[in-house]
């Protein structure tokens, strides 16, 4: 239990802060004049260092964005003598002399200097855009957009990934329309999410990308036209974690984060997985490959299942995975009887073991708590293993 806080001076309190941090903010400066000192000297020359940025990146511990706006901002405090001033009194942050780099001139740095000591980050940021687009106009803007078009992507700490990146006006509005078609379309679908986001708007954002990119790569979501097979994944795989000898491990998507066996065995599902076996971090052997669920295959359970057979979900099978019943990882076969229609939010929990899914001998489905109470059943006998077929 954290203790409580003794009494504190609150007004005390912000006036440490506050001078910290220009304490702070001026160490900064002075770090990132000597940064561009550096970089005139080619001192980072010599380490096989791309440039100062990667060395800054490397060297010092920074985050390559963060390692670019301190390298800027020195290269800005030199080029800018007033602007360098205010940089150099605690003034200014490492933030603000990043958008101010692309903006301010000699000739109009002292009024700059000005705003930028009373505008907030957002505040400044909008000003100095509004300054070079309107510098820019035609031709002449829409060359400089271009140049600067970026995307970039990256798995963070909690193994989330993260998309950064910036489109010219009109491919911009292009996304825009794109991910609001496919916002639509789930909000028409009435779908209940089982995990509430904390940001509504923006996670229907990050369900329409996925989407549509589902839509490109064949997977769920998409239409049921014939399209190309998606991307395979690659997952590297302990020997011990496969044969159940340590269900508690781990494997990890190749350049990516660690995924627990619960993961391991939904991605078993439905996508391309090729299996590099290891031992203590060894390649032994490299797994079979699960075959794609061919957009024939998924049609025809589409069709069949016609939305999500958990009992009571009714989000659309269009919008479901293609979950094997008996799992791929253990031998299960791809093909009608062992498919389901599962929503990713069911087949997650589904992985994550908060349910199992028995098969009948007539082929119908019951869906059980790990303490044997019966949720409900899916009939139709659809699901129902030939009779040369042994296993569950």
């Amino acid at each position: 239990m954290i203790a409580l806080w003794p009494d504190v001076d609150v007004v005390a309190l912000e006036d440490r802060i506050r001078e910290r941090n220009l304490l702070l903010q001026m160490l900064t400066a002075a770090q990132a004049e000597d940064l561009a000192r550096f970089d005139e000297l080619n001192g980072w020359r010599g380490d096989g260092r791309r440039d100062c940025v990667d060395w800054v990146s490397c060297t010092l511990g920074y985050s390559l964005p963060n390692a670019k706006a301190l390298v800027v901002a020195g290269q800005a405090a030199r080029e800018l003598p007033e602007i360098g001033d205010a940089f150099s009194a605690g003034e200014l942050s490492v933030d603000k002399m990043k958008l101010l780099a692309p903006t301010v001139t000699v000739e109009d740095e002292g009024t700059w200097v000005t705003t930028a000591r009373e505008s907030s980050p957002a505040e400044l940021a909008r000003r100095c855009r509004e300054a070079r687009n309107a510098e820019r106009s035609g031709p002449e803007r829409d060359r400089a957009q271009r140049v600067q078009r970026h995307l970039h992507g990256w798995w963070d700490a909690e193994n989330m990934f993260r998309i950064s990146g910036a489109l010219p006006s009109y491919e911009g509005a292009i996304v825009q329309i794109a991910l609001k078609r496919f916002e639509d379309r789930l909000r028409a679908s009435k779908h209940i999410d089982l995990d509430p986001p904390d940001d509504p708007g923006g996670a229907r954002k990050a369900d329409a990308l996925v989407w549509i990119c589902e839509a490109v790569l064949g997977e769920r979501g998409s239409t049921d036209t014939p399209c190309p097979p998606p991307a395979r994944i690659v997952v590297h795989a302990d020997y011990d974690v496969l044969t159940g000898a340590n269900p508690g491990g781990r494997g990890h998507l190749e350049d990516g984060p660690a995924l627990s066996t619960a993961r391991l065995r939904q991605l078993g599902c439905d996508a391309t997985i090729k299996t590099l076996i290891e031992r203590n971090g060894e390649a032994i052997a490299a797994g079979r490959e699960k075959p794609t669920v061919s957009p024939e295959l998924k049609l025809r359970v589409r069709s069949r299942d016609r939305i999500c057979r958990y009992p009571g979900c009714a989000v659309p099978a269009t919008r479901c995975d293609a979950h094997h019943i008996h799992h791929w990882i253990d031998g299960g076969p791809t093909v009608d009887w062992n498919i389901l229609s599962q929503c990713e939010g069911h087949h997650n929990r589904h992985h994550d073991g908060e349910f199992d899914i028995h098969r009948t001998p007539h082929g119908d489905l019951q869906f059980v708590k790990p303490n044997g109470k019966l949720i409900g059943i899916a009939t139709g006998g659809h699901w129902k293993r030939p009779r040369n077929k042994a296993g569950p």
